[in-house]
């Protein structure tokens, strides 16, 4: 008996204690801005140094600023990043659990913590010694530049291995080619860059031009068929005829001109028939026009979402369009799959990659949306031109049970780009895998389709998406 007394206290104790610890964690988990714009200061609880967990990034958090720093195995200098250092000096939000930082750097409301991932941080007592400013950075020679190039994408580049990269053999390679010539030393970085065959890193120089692997599969087949006819003279051009024949197709065949374009023409949107509803998701951003933060994008999505999620209240079905997105915020892909579920669903686990180790970031779940859901099937037509958070979204929805992903194989580009200053130019890295929840990724590979559709057939390049979207009313027809 009293060894059962002795027990029962003991459980008691560490009920208390696991008490106080969970109410101290929903403490530190609570969010706060990194700038307090009432007093124009950075929050007190973040003054400091911190290193990133991945991304090669420290923050110094003074009182009046938040600075951003780039490091590699020998290289430390101050960035030049305005996108990423406006968001930290004017909306970012963290949560700290006493040495260790979260931050989220975009504001959306209330749904700060559902729409992104956060970013983590360690305390550290002070900069590396060596650090240097960023103009200093700019005028180290063409070698030292070189090699803070290969370093950064030797320390960054998530996934040397799916893509047959030697790093140490490409530095032998091309170092005896670096000279004075600083476009010289552009054309170099480039070439690297392709030798990726990943669009997502690239090298970009001040004026805008950027060099990177431009290759898909679908771009080939319409090039094939531009050698093969003789009425458009330049290659352009007819790559315009293939993108605007597809879409006058969707306007003016499938949504027999009775659809709606709405979101600044981002969302096309009507009844393919009665029983079946279609939604051409043409980008993932830009549903406003400029000068609008990312929060005010994702309201106004919502608002035609509800709208157009009203309308197909009736239908059998859904078809969620992808085939000719180029990508845009992944918090615009979780805002849509949010209409087509009615409870939380995991999606998958955000790593980043930093010196040979992938780091946990966040898990991502997609989240019910507040007004009306559509929880019956829904078929989303995908394609190798879906890239980037096109990708995500496809991904996302293969992850809900009323969800059929329908076409070929995404492009395989499914990370965020990372972006580091490299002498004059802009450089940026996939550093990121997304692991589902069967421990899958699809960089390089692509997100796979539950049901093949040549979307692009080489014999009709031109009317094979619509041949696609009709192939997914039949089956409609057949299992509903």
């Amino acid at each position: 008996m009293k060894c059962d007394i002795k027990v029962v206290s003991y459980l008691v104790l560490i009920t208390l204690i696991i008490g106080c610890t969970k109410h101290k964690t929903n403490d530190s988990n609570q969010l706060a801005y990194t700038f307090l714009k009432d007093n124009n200061t950075v929050n007190p609880l973040i003054q400091g140094v911190w290193k990133s967990i991945g991304n090669g990034y420290y923050l110094e958090a003074r009182r009046d600023s938040i600075l951003l720093y780039s490091f590699t195995k020998n290289f430390c200098y101050k960035e030049k990043n305005d996108y990423l250092e406006g968001l930290l000096n004017t909306q970012s939000q963290f949560i700290r659990n006493e040495d260790t930082l979260g931050i989220y750097l975009t504001d959306f409301g209330n749904n700060t913590k559902n729409l992104q991932t956060k970013k983590d941080f360690v305390k550290v007592d002070k900069l590396p010694e060596n650090t240097i400013g960023f103009t200093e950075m700019t005028q180290l020679d063409p070698e030292e530049l070189f090699k803070l190039y290969m370093e950064t994408i030797q320390g960054n580049y998530a996934f040397n291995k799916r893509r047959n990269l030697d790093w140490d053999t490409i530095f032998n390679n091309y170092k005896d080619s670096i000279t004075a010539d600083n476009e010289r030393l552009f054309n170099i970085l480039g070439e690297i860059a392709t030798l990726t065959e990943d669009q997502h890193t690239k090298v970009i120089s001040e004026n805008g031009k950027s060099l990177q692997y431009r290759v898909t599969p679908s771009a080939k087949i319409v090039e094939e068929a531009f050698y093969k006819q003789s009425d458009v003279q330049n290659l352009n051009d007819y790559f315009n005829m293939f993108f605007e024949h597809n879409y006058k197709n969707i306007t003016d065949s499938l949504l027999h001109g009775t659809g709606e374009k709405t979101a600044n023409g981002k969302l096309e949107w009507g009844h393919l028939t009665k029983d079946v509803g279609y939604i051409h998701i043409h980008s993932f951003s830009g549903f406003l026009g400029k000068g609008y933060t990312r929060k005010q994008q994702i309201d106004s999505l919502n608002i035609y979402m509800q709208k157009i999620i009203g309308a197909f209240q009736n239908k059998k079905a859904v078809v969620l369009d992808v085939s000719f997105n180029f990508g845009g915020y992944d918090a615009t892909a979780l805002t849509i799959a949010g209409y087509f579920t009615d409870m939380p669903v995991l999606s998958h686990t955000s790593q980043v990659y930093n010196n040979g180790k992938f780091h946990d970031e966040d898990v991502v779940t997609i989240y019910p949306a507040d007004s009306t859901t559509f929880n019956k099937p829904v078929y989303v037509l995908m394609t190798d031109i879906s890239r980037s958070a096109a990708e995500g979204f496809a991904m996302m929805m293969g992850a809900l049970p009323n969800v059929k992903l329908v076409g070929s194989n995404t492009l395989g580009t499914l990370s965020g780009m990372l972006g580091k200053s490299i002498g004059d130019f802009y450089t940026t890295y996939s550093n990121q895998r997304l692991i589902d929840s069967d421990g899958k990724f699809y960089e390089v590979s692509g997100v796979e389709p539950d049901i093949e559709l040549n979307v692009f057939p080489r014999e009709n390049i031109f009317n094979g998406h619509r041949k696609a979207v009709y192939d997914i009313i039949e089956l409609v027809e057949k299992d509903h």
